[in-house]
């Protein structure tokens, strides 16, 4: 039979487990950034001189709010065009009115997200296990 608890009880135990389960969701979202990518990495074409600037631009980074951020591109994969500058790596994933799109950054995304709440939803679980004793 499940326990009642008033708001008092409710409240100290959430205390108890928040901070373990803010480092337990941290952690998942690192491992699962990391991740998302090497598999763009893999998955972004090669570029047309032969070097690899387009997949040393994938990076992430911690968000303002303690998440993760992954992005591609920036100031390594802006070029000239015709129009004035523009970012190669959008270029690639969304297509222009010369080339067609050549999507790696969120098919990937796709294809792992799955995966990937499935790992937050088990730390956070498994936290919340540890923390409260069961």
């Amino acid at each position: 039979m499940a326990k009642n608890w008033s708001t008092d009880e409710f409240r100290r135990a959430l205390r108890k487990v928040a901070p373990a389960v803010a480092k337990r969701g941290d952690d998942a979202l690192k491992k699962s950034a990391a991740e998302w990518v090497e598999a763009a990495k893999s998955a972004a074409p090669s570029d047309p001189d032969g070097g690899s600037f387009l997949r040393e631009s994938i990076r992430s980074r911690e968000s303002d709010t303690g998440g993760q951020i992954v992005q591609a591109g920036g100031s390594t994969t802006t070029r000239d065009g015709g129009n004035g500058p523009y970012d190669y790596a959008r270029a690639q994933e969304f297509g222009t009115r010369e080339m067609p799109a050549n999507p790696y950054f969120w098919p990937t995304y796709r294809l792992l997200r799955k995966k990937f709440i499935s790992r937050r939803r088990r730390a956070v679980n498994q936290a919340i296990k540890e923390s409260y004793g069961r």
